[in-house]
């Protein structure tokens, strides 16, 4: 089964957001930045088992949106992942894509994703 790309309601927009910033401590990654409204969201993705940052938009599908938030289903990062025994059985492990578009992609690999 193939990649499958659905864009998701996180509780936050990254449409037009500015000055993101990053903090990993080995274990869960922290993603801050000021939404479109000036507000300062911050993120937290827990049991980060990667994560990925680049200004070029890229899609990994036609359904995708270049300012909105997603989620790989049937994703290879993942698959990659349990098959080299660095993701453990019994979590669900998610791959979120989030498509800031006015300032890059960040696509993240964790076990849970949440708005602090």
């Amino acid at each position: 089964m193939s990649q499958n790309i659905e864009i998701i309601d996180l509780g936050f927009s990254v449409a037009d957001a500015e000055e993101i910033k990053f903090k990993f401590d080995g274990a869960d990654l922290v993603l801050e930045f000021n939404d479109w409204q000036e507000n300062h969201i911050t993120i937290k993705c827990e049991n980060t088992l990667g994560f990925k940052f680049q200004n070029a938009e890229y899609e990994l599908s036609e359904s995708e949106l270049f300012d909105s938030c997603h989620i790989v289903q049937d994703s290879e990062w993942v698959k990659e992942h349990l098959k080299q025994g660095e993701a453990w059985e019994g979590e669900n492990w998610l791959h979120y894509k989030l498509n800031f578009n006015a300032a890059g992609v960040v696509e993240v690999l964790c076990s849970k994703l949440a708005k602090t």
